[in-house]
Order: structure tokens, then sequence, then C-alpha cells
């Protein structure tokens, strides 16, 4: 007991910071939580985010692996997209402006100029009039591709392969990596 009453103030607040420490990193964090589910929503101009993006990307890859694989020598492909985070929705609004200028000159000769500006924006909404009118839907835009295919040690194969994705996705070359597909055992 002696030598517990001679440790210093320091120390003890050394001993208890430790140990909540330990404590803390003790807590079992739930290690099947994907972290896109638990992401915010961004409010009505995004359309779904990140799983519909992702769906979009998925539906995009079996489309490109169709027709990339029909490029003579290209064989067997796999086509994985990357895609921003959501599209986008346009939405109708009915906005005005109102610019007014007032000249005022008082009692001694002296003259005031006064600007007011207003502007407003609604949402037009649809005829049933509880949603609101989209003018267009923008999808998400292809920012990388990766191609794994047979013929892809080919350099005229990887050059059309690379072509058509720069041509599809207006993607510039080095966003598209085009490698030689191995076979399974």
């Amino acid at each position: 007991m002696e030598k517990l009453k001679k440790i210093k103030k320091e120390t003890w607040l050394l001993l208890l910071l430790a140990g909540i420490l330990l404590l803390v990193i003790g807590i079992p964090v739930d290690q099947g939580e994907d972290p896109a589910d638990s992401a915010p929503e961004t409010g009505v101009q995004e359309s779904g985010g990140r799983s519909e993006a992702m769906e979009y990307a998925r539906e995009l890859e079996k489309q490109v692996e169709e027709i990339l694989s029909s490029i003579d020598g290209a064989g067997q492909v796999e086509v994985m997209l990357t895609v921003e985070s959501g599209g986008e929705v346009v939405l109708q609004t009915d906005a005005s402006d109102e610019e007014r200028t007032v000249r005022e000159t008082d009692s001694e000769g002296g003259e005031g100029l006064t600007e007011e500006r207003s502007y407003s924006s609604q949402t037009v909404l649809s005829g049933s009039g509880d949603s609101p009118y989209v003018t267009k839907e923008l999808c998400p835009k292809v920012t990388g591709a990766v191609v794994s295919a047979d013929g892809g040690g080919d350099g005229t194969v990887k050059a059309e392969i690379s072509g058509a994705l720069e041509a599809l996705f207006d993607l510039p070359p080095h966003k598209i990596k085009v490698l030689k597909r191995v076979e399974e055992s």
C-alpha cells in the first residue's frame, strides 16, 4: 500500500488512459457490415447511389463482354468497369428572375440609385401533382475498364479492344487495361 501512495498523479492518469484504450480496442465491431449500406442518401438530385451504379455497371459489363468476344482473336472475354457513384436526375423547374432599379432624389438635390434583384425557382410537378417532372436522367459515367481476354496477349487484339472501349465510353487509354486471360485449372 505504501508504494501505491507514492505513485504520482501523472502515472495514475497514464494508467487510466491505457485502461480506457484497452476497453475501446476490445469492443467488438460488426465485421459483416458493408460500408455502402450505411452511407447516407444524398438527396433528390441523385438516383439510387452506390447499389444502382453497381447494378448499372454489371449490365454494361455483360453487354461489353458480348461485343468484345466477337472481335477476331479475342476469344472468351471478362470485363470489369468502374463507374461514378450514381447517376443524376434533372428536374424541370419554373424560374423567374426580376430586376428593378429605383432612382431617388432628396430635397437637397442629391440622387440615389437602388437596384433590387430577385430570383425564384420552383420544381414543376407531373400531371398527377405528387412527383417532380423529370427532364432527363443521366447514367453514371464509366471511369475505367479492365479486360481479360484469351487473345489479350496479341498486340492487335489488345489495340482493338482498347479502341472499342475508348469509343464506347470516351475513356483515355491510360484508364483501360487489357490483359491475357489465363485458363483456370
